[in-house]
């Protein structure tokens, strides 16, 4: 599938260092506001500078747009794309707002064109055999899950940086990295139904909180914890605790089993993937067979409603369900 790319910051790159190594994908041009990115990614990946989003989304031999642009631009560069006929694979979020995340999956829908939603984290080797595990009734009946995804990266804010405004970025470090894990444990254990949270401001410069801390109440009964900051090294880890045994997953593996018989703690073998490289193939695989992609816009308003139930939490200091947020998945 022909593609171009929206947006070449430097998420987008790691995008189109995959998509170039693929013999199913085949990128071919790219836009930026800012034209100074679009010229540099333009001569790194060998891709036609486009002038505007209008001659991007003209180009005829196009068929799908990678949208990698500021979250509250994720709409109007969704729609745009969908209109003008292409497949539309959104990183993540889907979007800052659930009325923009909903419209975009109308109008997609509309439009008869694939989308797909960038939450590569479920996709991780460990997260894969978490889930392998789990089904197989490995660690009995599962009882919680805590889950945590910071770095760094808010402590170099300025406010050049859209993330640096509560109003551009809410919830910073939830919306940036722990939507990730808000996507990856309802992967692992269904629906979440109802969260409580805190929310702070602590170390980063930014006009914005850099800390939160999220307790889950799935539709299962599971409970769980979600944490993720701006401020400190980095921290990547889900575990999953239960009736027989526990799991425990660090940067995405290798996966620790603990038997709950003879509390043994044993690696379990892992294969690797290219989480990038398969989340835009497969969009390009349902594109051509109208089949759906398994991270669907679906899923993407669902990790989204768990950030904004957090955030409405924190500011009006009650639990919120998931329902207040997204009543009925469209």
């Amino acid at each position: 599938m022909n593609i171009g790319f929206l947006g070449c910051g430097s998420y987008s790159q790691g995008l189109a260092s995959v998509a170039k190594s693929s013999t199913t994908l085949n990128p071919l041009a790219c836009f930026d506001v800012i034209p100074e990115s679009a010229k540099s990614f333009g001569e790194q990946f060998g891709l036609h500078v486009c002038g505007s989003l209008d001659e991007l989304l003209g180009q005829k031999d196009i068929q799908g747009i990678v949208i990698a642009t500021p979250n509250n631009q994720h709409r109007s560069c969704a729609e745009a794309a969908a209109k003008a006929g292409k497949h539309v694979f959104v990183d993540k979020p889907i979007a800052n707002t659930m009325e923009d995340g909903i419209a975009i999956v109308e109008t997609c829908k509309q439009a008869g064109v694939t989308l797909a939603i960038g939450h590569n984290g479920r996709r991780i080797c460990g997260h894969r055999k978490m889930k392998e595990l789990i089904d197989l009734g490995d660690i009995g009946v599962p009882i919680t899950v805590e889950a945590n995804f910071s770095h760094a990266g808010g402590l170099g804010l300025t406010p050049s940086h859209w993330r640096y405004f509560k109003e551009e970025c809410p919830g910073l470090p939830l919306m940036q990295l722990g939507v990730h894990f808000a996507d990856t444990v309802q992967y692992l254990f269904g629906d979440i139904t109802e969260v409580s949270s805190f929310m702070t401001h602590i170390a980063t410069p930014a006009e914005n909180d850099d800390v939160t801390v999220q307790i889950l109440r799935f539709k299962s009964g599971l409970l769980g914890y979600l944490g993720s900051n701006y401020a400190t090294p980095s921290v990547y880890y889900v575990n999953a605790y239960g009736t027989g045994g526990n799991l425990y997953c660090q940067g995405g593996g290798p996966v620790l089993y603990r038997n709950a018989q003879t509390d043994d703690r044993v690696d379990v073998p892992l294969t690797g993937v290219d989480t990038q490289l398969e989340e835009l193939e497969e969009w390009a695989h349902c594109a051509q067979t109208g089949q759906t992609p398994e991270v669907d816009g679906i899923a993407g308003l669902k990790a989204l409603a768990v950030v904004l139930a957090s955030i409405r939490s924190h500011e009006e200091r009650r639990p919120v369900m998931v329902s207040e947020i997204l009543p009925v998945c469209v």
